[in-house]
């Protein structure tokens, strides 16, 4: 299996649009604090270890970025938690408004542009010169 390397792009694990309904997300995972549990998982893999009430996802960067693999395509859980409570896809890019991207605490996420994103998230203080304007 070839290795994945992220890059940053629209057609990356950071952009996917989730293929699965509010609902069916909602029968595979529970949120809790920021974190998704596996739910159901005997009626979805026959084989291996049952996870059911296992946090799932993996981290993926020094940061904590987290993916979820949803039958084998992957999700970073921020997105999935996303589209489990509101209903809809991001439009753009998840933005972690504490700067502290392994905090997927749904209070904690909004769905901000790009651009926004960069300009906002690139140095320390700059989510906090925000609020002094």
């Amino acid at each position: 299996m070839a290795k994945v390397r992220f890059i940053s792009s629209s057609k990356n694990v950071y952009a996917n649009k989730i293929q699965y309904t509010q609902e069916e997300l909602n029968e595979k995972f529970t949120y809790k604090d920021g974190k998704l549990y596996h739910k159901n998982y005997r009626d979805r893999v026959s084989r291996g270890p049952n996870l059911e009430g296992v946090e799932a996802g993996r981290s993926i960067s020094p940061a904590g970025r987290c993916q979820i693999s949803i039958d084998g395509n992957l999700y970073l859980r921020s997105r999935v938690i996303w589209k489990m409570i509101n209903g809809i896809d991001p439009v753009e890019v998840i933005d972690h408004r504490n700067n502290d991207c392994t905090d997927d605490r749904i209070e904690n996420l909004r769905d901000i542009s790009q651009s926004e994103n960069l300009t906002r998230g690139r140095w320390p203080n700059s989510k906090l010169v925000e609020h002094l304007k």
